[in-house]
């Protein structure tokens, strides 16, 4: 019996991520709902999927396909307000870090709109290659529109300066994408490697299972359905939510998780 109960725990591990990471990423959360617009996250932030229901439009070039991920990107992350300009990477040039000067950070928010009117562009690149990879693109738009609210707030997030790159991947979930974010984490190589292109591919700051965590997290908090949460997600990381899944609700057997978040 003993030996059968040990073959069940490997089959059915019971964590995806250590316990250290899975508390970093809850106070992440914490930190995201106290800093980047609850309400947002609450009324209108939505799962975005690699689909063209989420990203329609016909392109003819190069520029066109980054300028319509771009596009869409920018209006799911509730930043249409911002001033975030697309440039083709041989327009490019050095640039001083904008200080918006922001009284707030409210997403899709007239107040913040009245705010940054008259800021001067931030100009945001792409790279040419993963327009052929339309969710790497994306996914590396959020982490870039993350980074720079992070940065904007000036509010450290937990693990202070050492976590920054990690905790703006985090924040890319909360607003969204996810999906796109753990499909792009990890892109094997294959046999001949004929196929592969490095350049094409987002550069991850947190690990798969760390993204596919955080995007269960994100998906409990918004009582989105499991199936629906992983109808896109790259068919190797679907048994991954699961034990995401039942990682989160073990840790909060004692209250339910929005109470967890104060969202009840």
């Amino acid at each position: 019996m003993q030996s059968v109960n040990k073959v069940i725990d490997f089959v059915w591990p019971q964590h995806l991520v250590s316990d250290q990471s899975a508390q970093w990423i809850f106070e992440c959360f914490n930190w995201a709902l106290l800093n980047f617009d609850r309400q947002e996250f609450l009324q209108r932030t939505v799962l975005v999927q690699p689909s063209n229901q989420f990203f329609p439009g016909n392109v003819s070039s190069v520029h066109a396909k980054a300028e319509n991920i771009f596009k869409h990107s920018l209006r799911y992350a509730g930043l249409n307000h911002w001033p975030f300009q697309l440039v083709a990477p041989t327009d490019l040039s050095q640039q001083p870090v904008v200080d918006l000067q922001l009284q707030n950070f409210s997403r899709n928010s007239a107040t913040a709109l009245q705010d940054v009117a008259a800021v001067l562009p931030i100009n945001i690149s792409y790279n040419p290659q993963q327009t052929l990879k339309a969710e790497d693109l994306s996914a590396s738009f959020a982490h870039l529109f993350a980074q720079h609210l992070l940065l904007q707030s000036k509010q450290l997030p937990p693990g202070d300066e050492t976590h920054l790159l990690e905790a703006s991947e985090v924040l890319a979930v909360f607003m969204g994408f996810g999906v796109l974010l753990a499909n792009s984490a990890y892109t094997f190589r294959g046999g001949c490697g004929s196929c592969f292109n490095p350049a094409a591919n987002r550069k991850a700051s947190l690990s798969e299972t760390e993204i596919v965590f955080a995007t269960a997290l994100f998906a409990e908090l918004k009582g989105i359905p499991k199936q629906q949460a992983c109808r896109y997600l790259k068919k190797h990381l679907r048994s991954s939510y699961s034990i995401a899944l039942r990682q989160i609700r073990n840790l909060t057997k004692a209250q339910s998780l929005q109470q967890q978040f104060s969202l009840k």
